[in-house]
């Protein structure tokens, strides 16, 4: 996380302490600078490896190549960029990703803009906390509303949360989850620099697809979480997030890969994660499709 979003979310998690009553921090109580569950809920704000740093910021971006450079050699496990019909050289995929590194996070964050989203976001998530507008409120555990940053330059949509989401109210925790966070990866970005969310915030029992009502009733949910996020990019992750928005898209084989229009936005189709895992042929499609992101969002071309 770069130190202008580690500053958001503590601004965030600050206003929403003193919202509830909390005037005062002990910090000197709080071994290691960390903030751990301070009030039912709370998140961990602070952790070992995010303490702001004195360290020069040219030590910092050393550090963060090296943790590309690590998920890099990890690639190869889940087949992203080296099925056999296709031929990438890790250097050019290593230097492609430092660009994108220098290129993203040189960039000067609004602070004041995205704390402004951020709690407007927050107060959309205690709006609906609770919604039982629809039955997968009755069986869901936690709503998962979505998660990263207040400002990104690109938003990832699923179709809803499973199982693992479901207990631990985030969004793409499980298999697939790490499959996309690896992707993310790949094209020189974590994943706590973009959004990701679901077009339902329940998990539909059994993981089966949500249903056209489910959908209606999230979508006032997922269209001001856009309006608010206002990014550059919205790829939608399978078909279902691709024809809610794009209705007369053809199913995700097609569509995946083409430019759409939504309203002001653009959209990138790609496949689900869910679905490369049980389709690892599909795995060169997907990198495809995510070096088109990268071009689109950041202006930056595999040379």
């Amino acid at each position: 996380m770069d130190y202008s979003s580690l500053l958001i979310q503590i601004a965030n998690q600050l206003y929403f302490l003193n919202q509830k009553g909390i005037k005062y921090l002990n910090i000197k109580a709080l071994p290691g600078l960390e903030v751990k569950s301070v009030i039912n809920g709370l998140e961990e704000i602070i952790s070992k490896e995010n303490v702001i740093s004195s360290e020069p910021r040219e030590n910092i971006t050393t550090k963060k190549l090296q943790k590309y450079k690590e998920n890099i050699e990890e690639l190869p496990e889940i087949d992203l960029i080296t099925e056999k019909s296709v031929k990438v050289d890790k250097n050019s995929i290593h230097n492609l990703k430092q660009k994108n590194i220098n290129h993203n996070f040189d960039q000067t964050t609004n602070l004041e803009d995205s704390q402004i989203k951020s709690v407007s976001l927050s107060k959309i998530l205690e709006k609906y906390r609770s919604c039982q507008n629809c039955a997968l409120g009755v069986t869901r555990k936690k709503l998962v509303f979505g998660s990263g940053l207040s400002n990104p330059p690109v938003i990832f949509i699923g179709e809803g949360p499973g199982a693992d989401e479901d207990v631990q109210g985030e969004p793409f925790v499980g298999r697939a989850g790490k499959l996309l966070t690896k992707m993310i990866s790949a094209i020189g970005i974590e994943r706590d620099d973009v959004y990701i969310t679901n077009i339902v915030k329940c998990r539909p029992p059994g993981n089966r697809n949500p249903t056209p009502a489910e959908i209606s009733c999230c979508l006032p949910i997922i269209k001001q979480q856009i309006e608010i996020l206002n990014p550059k990019l919205i790829v939608t992750l399978g078909n279902i997030p691709t024809k809610t928005f794009i209705p007369d898209a053809p199913g995700i084989t097609k569509a995946r890969g083409k430019m759409k229009q939504y309203e002001k936005w653009k959209i990138i189709p790609t496949f689900h994660p869910s679905y490369l895992l049980r389709n690892r042929t599909a795995m060169p499609l997907a990198w495809d499709d995510f070096k088109m992101i990268m071009e689109f969002t950041f202006k930056i071309t595999q040379s």
